[in-house]
């Protein structure tokens, strides 16, 4: 695994969420098709293909719980996100070991 990527446990993430509120994001690095068979709710879905050239459209000010489906590709970019100044942790075990409220389909735009 990465060097440096902080971890968060699911109990750790959804603390941080019910703590800071508005200030933690739920990152989802998926593809748009693993984010509409099921997320986390409140997750914003940017692909991790995507990522190197979007990041900059990321509030500096906020923390970002990034997740994946197993925690490997979030640990890249959790790792990318450091690197570029951002507070990002990466959720252990991804979307699998995640035991709280999921929801799924194609999420309404706001």
């Amino acid at each position: 695994m990465f060097v440096n990527v902080p971890e968060v446990s699911a109990e750790e993430a959804k603390k941080m969420i019910e703590q800071e509120g508005d200030n933690v994001v739920l990152l989802d690095v998926r593809t748009p098709q693993e984010h509409a068979q099921v997320r986390i709710p409140n997750s914003v879905l940017l692909p991790l293909d995507e990522l190197r050239y979007a990041f900059q459209n990321l509030p500096k000010d906020k923390k970002y719980i990034v997740y994946c489906r197993s925690g490997e590709r979030s640990a890249f970019a959790t790792y990318f996100l450091r690197q570029m100044g951002y507070d990002a942790y990466n959720l252990a075990g991804g979307i699998l070991l995640w035991p709280y409220e999921t929801e799924s389909g194609i999420p309404p735009t706001t």
